[in-house]
């Protein structure tokens, strides 16, 4: 049997995803918020705000770098923000509602899955 750790954020809880370096647990919550914890002792390191999450099952993830943060936003918006600095760096305006997210695990890439079923790949333009 292994060991369980359980930390209380205080407000729902949409989405939860490992750093690629296993060090970090990266939280999306419908207060607006998505935060980063320290997996060992819980501590917040960081929060990432200015996005539209009250009520969706949104989901948000990590670059393959840990260097930045993506999240999928009520208001049609893919948000991306400095991991460390905390900024919004983009806020990408996306067809339509994109609820699902996963990012690639080698590369400046990602899927959203949008509520007319559609999945969209988003890669660096080079």
């Amino acid at each position: 049997m292994g060991k369980l750790h359980e930390d209380f954020v205080g407000e729902s809880i949409t989405n939860v995803a490992f750093s690629n370096d296993n060090q970090s647990v990266l939280v999306s919550t419908t207060d607006n918020t998505v935060r980063l914890l320290d997996k060992s002792s819980g501590q917040l390191l960081n929060d990432y705000t200015g996005h539209c999450h009250t009520k969706l099952q949104l989901q948000s993830g990590l670059w393959y770098d840990d260097s930045a943060v993506v999240s999928t936003c009520e208001d049609s918006k893919l948000y991306v923000w400095d991991l460390i600095q905390s900024k919004v760096l983009q806020a990408i305006e996306l067809p339509t509602l994109s609820q699902t997210l996963s990012t690639h695990p080698k590369r400046y890439e990602l899927l959203t899955g949008d509520i007319s079923g559609n999945i969209q790949v988003w890669s660096e333009g080079k």
